[in-house]
């Protein structure tokens, strides 16, 4: 695949197309007093305002706000020669060839989108960001959830399970899908999760793409899919549609509120943010902020996915696919999942049977064809869009934005609380973990408890490792609660 440069230029900015617009910058305009702002772009914004300036002190903001409708997004100054045509993987038997070798553990990551119940919010939903396509405010969203187990009379054993970036809200196999769910051992009769004792809720993120209200749903007042029209979205704004959705219930106190990476996140937001609500927090893999490597990571996917000719502004639906760029948007978050000590035991410099091919750029080795097929497998079951604005929340995450200090942020949380890092975790470093506990015993909390495992999965190990990680969780869960049973 051919790329060629538009103009030959020393230095180019981003343009942004979409609700901003902004001057096309190179170097010979550095020295000029003003700017002109270029052409408004994108299939869903139309400018109703002519041709005007921004002063140079203005240049840094990247862009002035118009009359539009999307979300601003960075053009890339390349285009493609070719027309790229469907992305053939060549790996399509590597899951048999890996079950062959034995070469290590996988997590669930299959979605199956059925089987769910909606809840819809009555009133109009205001985002935390008002600047915002719509004023950031959401008409008729739509929460995904499934549920185990059985709601007591006071309505006191709930758990809430929140889920990762591209998780839905199918944790565990039921009566109206049996399927296995992508925490299925973790949950159930007896289970780490009892499901004897505990009423289980888990949830599709607000802004993903298996039930709940995103970019992929339809906008009422347009009849077609939001895309970037949909408003840029926060974890504040996933963890309050969560507990409108409890008051819909009818709970008033989670038992505890519980997830990993994105969840864990969410877990201690709820806890930070509803602490009369909720009674005791699991946080696995997680920190109280992002960390700029996977802010780092997770733009670069971004960028990734939005370099892809047929994303067209995230207006792609009923249209071509953005499959290169989700896929190897989906290859770059494979890497950050899992860990190198964990792929030398597992692939090392493995290579595959060429067949007498001659040597070339095509996958060789066996960690390359895992990532295809890694990267491949994700744009059959994920939505690209929903993997933009997610991600980005995640990056905005800070439970110290508006405190003085860490302390002051998360002096609120009193309840017992678990933690848990994973020393070989890329994504959420475990320096992470243990500053959160420390941070936590430092505001007098006393009931804090820290595991800290020498696990070989990375990020992943909340999904695979059920053993340690699910009787640390049982654990914290009983504690005081089952004494006489």
């Amino acid at each position: 695949m051919m790329l060629f440069m538009k103009g030959a230029l020393p230095f180019t900015s981003s343009v942004i197309r979409g609700q901003q617009a902004v001057a096309n910058v190179h170097s010979s305009a550095f020295g000029s007093k003003n700017i002109t702002v270029g052409n408004l772009k994108g299939s869903s914004c139309v400018a109703t305002r002519s041709l005007t300036t921004i002063t140079r002190e203005e240049k840094d903001k990247v862009g002035i706000y118009l009359d539009g409708n999307s979300v601003p997004f960075p053009e890339n100054h390349y285009e493609y020669f070719v027309e790229p045509g469907e992305y053939k993987s060549g790996a399509d038997d590597l899951l048999e060839l890996m079950n062959q070798q034995q070469m290590g553990p996988e997590p669930s990551y299959v979605n199956a989108n059925y089987g769910y119940d909606i809840f819809v919010a009555e009133e109009p939903f205001q985002c935390f960001l008002t600047e915002n396509p719509g004023n950031g405010i959401i008409h008729g969203l739509q929460l995904a959830y499934e549920t185990w187990g059985t709601l007591n009379e006071d309505k006191s054993n709930c758990v809430m399970i929140h889920t990762g970036l591209s998780a839905s809200s199918h944790a565990k196999s039921h009566k109206k899908n049996t399927s296995d769910g992508w925490w299925e051992k973790f949950i159930g009769p007896g289970r780490y999760i009892d499901t004897n004792k505990f009423f289980v809720i888990c949830t599709n993120n607000l802004g993903s793409c298996f039930g709940s209200t995103g970019p992929s749903s339809i906008n009422p007042f347009t009849g077609d899919p939001y895309g970037t029209s949909f408003p840029i979205i926060t974890v504040l704004d996933m963890v309050r549609a969560q507990f409108q959705l409890l008051d819909h219930l009818g709970v008033e106190t989670l038992h505890a509120s519980v997830g990993a990476s994105l969840g864990g996140m969410q877990s201690l937001l709820a806890t930070q943010k509803f602490h009369k609500r909720v009674n005791r927090c699991i946080s696995i893999s997680a920190g109280h902020k992002a960390h700029p490597t996977a802010i780092a990571l997770r733009y670069m996917q971004r960028r990734i996915i939005m370099s892809d000719p047929h994303w067209k502004g995230g207006h792609y639906y009923h249209q071509k696919f953005p499959f290169v760029g989700m896929k190897h948007a989906r290859e770059i978050a494979t890497i950050s999942y899992r860990s190198g000590p964990e792929w030398e035991q597992r692939f090392n410099r493995e290579k595959i049977n060429l067949g007498g091919r001659q040597r070339s750029f095509m996958p060789e080795y066996l960690i390359e064809t895992y990532l295809d097929h890694q990267g491949t497998s994700a744009c059959k079951r994920y939505d690209p869009n929903s993997l933009l604005y997610i991600s980005k929340a995640m990056d905005m995450f800070d439970l110290e934005d508006g405190f003085n200090s860490p302390e002051e942020a998360l002096g609120g949380i009193k309840c017992p609380i678990l933690i848990i890092g994973v020393q070989s975790d890329l994504l959420f470093p475990v320096e992470q973990q243990r500053e959160l506990s420390d941070v936590l015993k430092r505001t007098g909390n006393n009931n804090v408890v820290y595991y800290e495992l020498d696990a070989l999965y990375g990020h992943d190990t909340f999904l695979i490792d059920t053993n340690t990680v699910g009787a640390a969780m049982k654990g914290h869960l009983e504690h005081d609660v089952f004494e006489k049973e």
